[in-house]
């Protein structure tokens, strides 16, 4: 194997660490954490907005609902230092009775040898209440292990 091949591998390594980092800081971290792993200038686009910069996606996401987020299977394509990625996702409230699925299209950008977002795009699959016996209200947040 020769060392441009295990370049890409330690890419695809770290983008997919990026993801999967997403989802736990979000649930197991300081907010601040989780905002570690954009660009300044990120932009998030969600729910019909736009959000331009680590403030503004920290004043709207720090309010949103509390809950477990599952990553699921993601595609990675990597030009340089630059990264498209899609990856499906499911979102269950543990303090509402709201789930939604749906998919995290984003752009990651290598900045100091360093994987960031740069931008997500989250396509919503669905959006529902849960059913009476399904609520997840008995997680409390932040998750915290023994």
């Amino acid at each position: 194997m020769d060392i441009e091949h295990l370049n890409a591998i330690a890419d695809q390594l770290a983008v997919r660490t990026v993801l999967d980092e997403y989802s736990l800081r979000l649930e197991i971290d300081e907010f601040d954490r989780w905002l570690d792993l954009f660009t300044d200038d990120t932009v998030y686009d969600v729910f019909g907005r736009s959000l331009v910069g680590r403030e503004a996606v920290a004043a709207m996401l720090s309010q949103a609902p509390h809950g477990v987020h599952l990553g699921g299977a993601s595609r990675i394509v990597i030009s340089g230092d630059e990264a498209d990625t899609v990856q499906n996702y499911v979102f269950v409230s543990t303090s509402s009775d709201e789930w939604n699925i749906g998919w995290y299209h984003r752009k990651l950008v290598r900045q100091d040898g360093v994987w960031k977002i740069a931008h997500t795009r989250v396509k919503l699959g669905r959006k529902d209440p849960m059913p009476q016996n399904d609520r997840a209200r008995h997680v409390t947040y932040p998750i915290r292990f023994a």
